[in-house]
């Protein structure tokens, strides 16, 4: 079964950066979803995840705790995959900047801003968020 890893960068201020997936993407695209990819064969969760966030934003997370896995809701749309989202709280690098062609842009928004967003993948990504924080 495919395996993704997907990371939650939140800063100081509690805001998250998230990525616009691209128009051209097949599974949501034009949707708002963390920062991300699919688990190499050999590779571990961590690896897969410090890998993705390095190609498609320039961020080496250093400090993260996995708060989900989850199989895919739709696997008759999107395939049969299991999802492991991560809340990052420290990285190197320092600005994230939209390397690849894999979202359209990058954006930091505030848990308000996240809750009201009608193109969210996933909507429970805000709940997750909040409950890192206390």
């Amino acid at each position: 079964m495919l395996e993704t890893v997907s990371a939650l960068f939140v800063d100081r201020h509690q805001k998250v950066l998230l990525g616009l997936r691209a128009r051209w993407k097949r599974a949501w695209p034009g949707y708002w979803d963390a920062i991300g990819g699919r688990v190499e064969p050999g590779e571990t969760l961590d690896q897969a995840l410090i890998r993705e966030c390095r190609e498609e934003i320039g961020l080496t997370p250093t400090h993260y705790e996995l708060v989900l896995s989850e199989t895919e809701r739709f696997p008759e749309r999107n395939g049969a995959a299991l999802h492991h989202i991560y809340v990052v709280r420290a990285w190197e690098g320092g600005a994230a900047v939209n390397l690849v062609d894999e979202h359209d842009e990058i954006h930091w928004f505030s848990l308000e801003e996240m809750a009201v967003l009608p193109n969210l993948t996933i909507p429970e990504l805000v709940t997750l968020v909040r409950a890192s924080l206390v």
